[in-house]
């Protein structure tokens, strides 16, 4: 719904100049041009209203990969999450929990953007490729989702610097590297292959 959106985009806005403590319903229902009280219908709490917002974004930014081959998959979903962290949205979001991480709410809320991500998009991509035979059984996949969004957030918050393809590359290929016995698993897969028609 149009003003569904307009309220998501005045909270995001809201969230990435003031924070989450200062974020003001009313300064999101004047942004948005409604009705504040038709905004505590909806989400009776701040927690509420900023909860759906990050959610909504994240969703409508995230799309899953599925290209048959894990390594391109997991480099499709590090791009698509820096994209959205380098986003003045996302930017915002990851602000508000580095600098507010003690309000018990934020914590919440963090919590919950990430168990949200990580239910939706890791977990199948890596059961597609233990399934594929790229990956061993049991493989952690919250560790390789960790990894890659720890370095992605470290890259363009701590070191402010580009996230260049080649980086992108390099990082999937260290995790991959680490769930292995040395060899990428692509190259894992195409041995097996090749031990088999042997």
């Amino acid at each position: 719904m149009p003003v569904v959106r307009k309220v998501f985009k005045a909270t995001l806005e809201q969230l990435g100049q003031v924070g989450f403590e200062r974020l003001s319903v009313s300064a999101v229902a004047a942004l948005a041009g409604v009705n504040k009280t038709s905004i505590y219908r909806r989400w009776p709490a701040k927690s509420d209203l900023v909860r759906a917002a990050i959610s909504f974004s994240v969703e409508y930014r995230l799309v899953m990969p599925n290209t048959g081959n894990l390594r391109a998959d997991l480099a499709e979903l590090a791009r698509l999450v820096a994209n959205f962290m380098e986003s003045p949205r996302g930017m915002g979001v990851v602000r508000t929990v580095l600098a507010e991480g003690t309000n018990p709410e934020v914590r919440e809320l963090a919590t919950s953007l990430l168990q949200q991500v990580e239910t939706e998009f890791p977990r199948v991509i890596i059961k597609r490729a233990i399934h594929r035979g790229e990956l061993p059984p049991g493989t952690d996949f919250k560790l390789i989702t960790h990894t890659i969004s720890g370095a992605i957030i470290h890259r363009i918050f701590i070191e402010q610097a580009p996230l260049p393809d080649a980086f992108i590359e390099r990082l999937v290929d260290l995790v991959l590297l680490g769930t292995s016995d040395g060899q990428l698993p692509d190259k894992r897969q195409k041995k097996k292959r090749t031990d088999f028609r042997a």
